[in-house]
Order: C-alpha cells, then sequence, then structure tokens
C-alpha cells in the first residue's frame, strides 16, 4: 500500500496528474482509505462487486454487513435509484452534506440502504473525475477499537488495501446521527449522533420512533 498525502491532490505542478491517476486506480476497482469530516474510512467504488469483498476480506468482517454509500451530491444516490420519502427529502436539504446518514429504500430491488453526502475536500476531488458513489466503513478491523493515527491505520492495512490517503490525525468528532426513513415516510433514530434527536424532529415536524 502506498500514502498519498492530500495536500499531493491540491497544490504542486503534479496535483492534477495525482488525482487522476487515483481516480484511474479507484476506477479499476483498488480499495482505499481516506479521510472525511469524522474519521478514516475504506472505500470503492459500489458497482464493483469484488471492492466490496475487497474491503470485507480487509477488515475480516462479515459480508452481509451494511456499509454506508457516500458521494459529493444527494443527486448521486437518485441516478442509483435509490427513494427519498417526504421526510428524507427534507432532512437531506438541511443537513447534506454534513453529519447525517440516511437509511433509506432502493426502487429495485426492494431492500434498504445508508448514504451520506460529505463535503470533505478530498471527496470534492475525486467527484469531479468519477459518478458513482463509494463504500464508506470505519478504518479498523472488525471488532476492534477505532484508531485515529494514520499511520497505525496504514500499519494494520498495509498488506490487504491498495493506496491511503493521508490527512494526518483527524479533528475529535461526533459519529454521524444515522436515521431510517420508510416508504409510507416512518422515521426512526438508528443513532443519535452530532446531529440531535430534537433537530431531526424540528426538521420532520414529526415524531421520531426509537
Amino acid at each position: 500500500m502506498d500514502k498519498i498525502p492530500l495536500d499531493a491532490l491540491f497544490s504542486g505542478p503534479l496535483a492534477a496528474e495525482t488525482l487522476s491517476r487515483m481516480c484511474n486506480r479507484i476506477d479499476a476497482g483498488e480499495i482505499f482509505i481516506y479521510p472525511t469530516e469524522t474519521i478514516y474510512g475504506i472505500g470503492g467504488r459500489v458497482d464493483k462487486e469484488e471492492v466490496r469483498q475487497k474491503i470485507v476480506d480487509a477488515k475480516k468482517r462479515k459480508l452481509d454487513h451494511q456499509m454506508v454509500l457516500l458521494a459529493e451530491k444527494k443527486e448521486i444516490f437518485i441516478q442509483c435509484k435509490v427513494d427519498f420519502p417526504p421526510a428524507a427529502q427534507m432532512l437531506s436539504n438541511r443537513f447534506w452534506p454534513g453529519f447525517l446518514t440516511l437509511v433509506l429504500p432502493i426502487k429495485t430491488p426492494k431492500e434498504t440502504i445508508a448514504v451520506r453526502v460529505s463535503s470533505h475536500p478530498f471527496i470534492k476531488a475525486i467527484f469531479t473525475r468519477i459518478s458513482v458513489p463509494i463504500f464508506s466503513t470505519s478504518a479498523n478491523m472488525s471488532g476492534t477499537d477505532y484508531k485515529n493515527d494514520p499511520d497505525e491505520i496504514f500499519s494494520i492495512f498495509s498488506k490487504s488495501v491498495d493506496f491511503m490517503v493521508d490527512a494526518g490525525k483527524l479533528p475529535s468528532s461526533q459519529p454521524s446521527t444515522i436515521v431510517k426513513v420508510s416508504l409510507d415516510n416512518t422515521v426512526t433514530m438508528v443513532r443519535e449522533g452530532a446531529i440531535s434527536r430534537a433537530e431531526i424532529e424540528s426538521i420532520i415536524n414529526q415524531p421520531i420512533k426509537q
């Protein structure tokens, strides 16, 4: 695994070339560790089945464990046939990009998926070159505590992940709030995090199920 400094994507004479090469690697199905507003995540293109398997193998977790999908704008999820009931529309308009993960129905097949829009500079940069969501799951081995030190993360995954984008130690933050919105517009709190239950209820004008 090679380590790419985050700054190398934005400054210097080779910045555009570095970003282009990295996005080509993502398109080829490589998996990578990257910074977000909250933690370092492991990701890769969601439209490549081998990518999901590689992430599962790297984390040593079960294949059926759901991963969040990350994108730079909501329209990318709509293109992927993710349904946005009225409450989800209101919440995404108010809190995206940001610390809100929505568990939403998919039109075909009938199941749910967790999605979030991020404004992190890395996400904004790669979505100038790619057009499908990426997986987002914490950069730690399944069943172990997350470490915020990029050097520790690099050491843990050096033989199982293709590359890492190093933004240094990330500032401490609360995790994203996770809210499920069903087709019938029922809203359920899955995890209260950076956005409070009261803030959610003030936007949707209805009580949240626990």
